[in-house]
C-alpha cells in the first residue's frame, strides 16, 4: 500500500497553505476588526507554511528521527523565510515585511526565535493534524484527488504568472480584480463570523465601535464583564487544561520520587497531559459544586463515591474501548475489580475537600482574569487542539492493541499509524501501559 504520492503531497501543501492563511486572517480580524491582506499572492493562500508543512511530511515519512526532523524543520523554516523575502521583493516588488526591514545580524536573534516557535508549530500538526487530514484524504477516489490538485495547481500557477508578470505592466488586470475580490470577500465573510460569535457572548459589544480586541476588552472591563464567571465552558476547558497539565506534573515526579525513574505519564500523543486528571477536576467541580455550600463530611463523602466511580469507569471505558489497562489495583487491599480501591476512594474525599475548599477558587479566579475575548477565542483553541490530540490517541491505541492480533496493517491508514507509531514509540508514549491479551 502507498502512504501517499505526488498528488497527496500538493493537496497537503494547499490545506496547510489555505489554513495557515485562514489563521492569519482571523489573527488580524481578531486585532483590527476587519480583514487584512497577509499574503502576497491574490488567493487565499499563504505559500510559505504549504511548502514547510509538504516538505516536513515527506521528510517524516523516512527513517528521520524526531529530533533530526525538528531540527530540520527550523533550518528550512529559516531558509524558506529568506527565500520568501527575496522572491517579494525581487521578483514581486513587494515591500518588505516588518521582520525583513531590519538588517540581518541584529536580526537574526528574533529570525531564530520566530523560526523555532513555527517549527514547534509545524512538529504540532504533523502528530495531532496530519493522521486525521490523512485518513481524510484516503478515504477519496484517486481520480478525485488528481483533478482537484491538478486544478489547484493550474489556478495557482495561473497566479503567479498574474502577480509576477502582469503586476508590473497591467496591476488592475480583470483577472486579478476577479482574484483579489473573491479572496477578499472570503476575508470578509471569515472575519464577520469571528466578530459574530463573540457578540453572541458579549451582546453588548454591538454597541460599540468596532475597534479590534483591545478597544473591545477595554468596553467589557468598562463593564464589569468577567471572562468564564461561574461553571461555563470557558471554565471548563481551562481547568480541563491546566490540571491535566499540572497532574501530569504531579505524577511525573511522585514516580521519579517514589520509584527513581522518570517515566512519561501523559495520557496523550502530544503534550504533557494527563487527561485523567484533567477530567477529574471537570467532574468534581460540577458534581461538587451542588454540595459547594454543605459541610466538608458532605463533600468528603461526595468525593468519595463520584471520585471512585469516575476512576472505575475510566478503567472499563480504556479496556473496552482501546483494550489497555493503564492501572491494576488488584494488589491493593479493598479494591474492586483492580480498577480502583478504598483507600484511593478516601484520596478521592479527601482531595475533593481540598479541592473545593483551597484549589478551586484561587485556580478559578485566575481563569477569571484572563480579558473576556481573548479568553473566549483560546477556550476554543484549546478545545480544538485537545479534541484532534484525544483523536489521534485514540487511533493510535485502537491500532497499538489490534496488531497483537492482527500485525498485518489491513489498510493504508493502519499501515500509517505502524510507520508513524510502531510498537517501540508506543511502548516509549505509555511506558505503564498494559495489554489485555499480554
Amino acid at each position: 500500500m502507498r502512504l501517499f504520492g505526488g498528488t497527496d503531497l500538493v493537496l497537503y501543501f494547499f490545506f496547510y497553505a489555505f489554513a495557515a492563511w485562514v489563521l492569519e486572517t482571523l489573527f488580524f480580524s481578531l486585532k483590527k476588526q476587519r480583514f487584512v491582506n497577509c499574503g502576497i499572492l491574490d488567493l487565499p493562500l499563504l505559500l510559505t507554511h504549504g511548502a514547510a508543512m509538504a516538505n516536513l511530511i515527506l521528510v517524516s515519512s523516512g527513517e528521520m528521527p524526531e529530533r533530526s526532523r525538528f531540527l530540520f524543520g527550523l533550518v528550512q523554516t529559516l531558509a524558506i523565510g529568506y527565500l520568501s523575502e527575496f522572491f517579494a521583493e525581487r521578483l514581486l516588488r513587494k515591500k518588505r515585511s516588518a521582520l525583513g526591514r531590519i538588517k540581518l545580524r541584529p536580526n537574526f536573534m528574533l529570525r531564530l526565535l520566530w523560526a523555532l516557535g513555527l517549527s514547534a508549530i509545524y512538529e504540532s500538526l504533523l502528530i495531532v493534524v496530519q493522521p486525521l487530514l490523512f485518513s481524510f484524504i484516503s478515504l477519496l477516489p484517486v481520480l478525485a484527488l488528481r483533478i482537484i490538485a491538478g486544478v489547484l495547481m493550474f489556478v495557482l500557477l495561473s497566479d503567479l504568472v498574474l502577480v509576477a508578470v502582469l503586476a508590473r505592466y497591467v496591476a488592475d488586470s480583470a483577472e486579478r480584480q476577479f482574484l483579489q475580490m473573491h479572496k477578499k470577500k472570503l476575508g470578509e465573510r471569515l472575519s464577520a463570523h469571528l466578530w459574530d460569535r463573540v457578540y453572541r457572548v458579549y451582546p453588548s459589544l454591538r454597541q460599540t465601535e468596532s475597534g479590534g480586541i483591545e478597544a473591545a476588552e477595554r468596553e467589557l472591563r468598562a463593564q464589569g464583564v468577567v471572562f468564564a464567571e461561574g461553571i461555563s465552558f470557558g471554565k471548563l476547558v481551562w481547568m480541563l487544561f491546566l490540571c491535566a497539565l499540572i497532574g501530569d506534573v504531579i505524577e511525573t515526579f511522585y514516580v521519579f520520587f517514589t520509584a527513581g525513574v522518570w517515566m512519561r505519564r501523559s495520557s496523550l500523543v502530544l503534550g504533557p497531559f494527563s487527561i485523567v486528571w484533567g477530567l477529574g477536576a471537570v467532574v468534581l467541580t460540577l458534581v461538587l459544586s451542588r454540595v459547594e455550600k454543605k459541610n466538608n463530611l458532605s463533600i468528603f463523602f461526595a468525593g468519595f463515591f463520584f471520585g471512585g466511580a469516575f476512576e472505575y469507569l475510566c478503567s472499563v471505558f480504556t479496556e473496552a474501548f482501546f483494550g489497555m489497562k493503564f492501572w491494576d489495583y488488584s494488589h491493593i487491599p479493598l479494591n474492586i475489580d483492580g480498577r480502583t480501591n478504598v483507600p484511593f476512594m478516601v484520596f478521592w474525599g479527601l482531595l475533593s475537600v481540598v479541592w473545593l475548599r483551597y484549589a478551586y477558587p484561587p485556580i478559578s479566579a485566575q481563569i477569571e482574569k484572563i480579558t473576556p475575548v481573548l479568553g473566549l477565542v483560546l477556550s476554543w483553541g484549546i478545545a480544538i487542539f485537545l479534541t484532534c490530540d484525544m483523536l489521534v490517541t485514540a487511533a493510535v491505541m485502537v491500532r497499538a492493541n489490534a496488531r497483537l492480533t492482527k500485525p498485518e496493517a489491513a489498510n493504508v491508514v493502519e499501515e500509517f499509524i505502524d510507520r508513524y507509531y510502531p510498537e517501540e514509540r508506543v511502548r516509549k508514549l505509555w511506558p505503564n501501559m498494559k495489554f489485555l491479551e499480554s
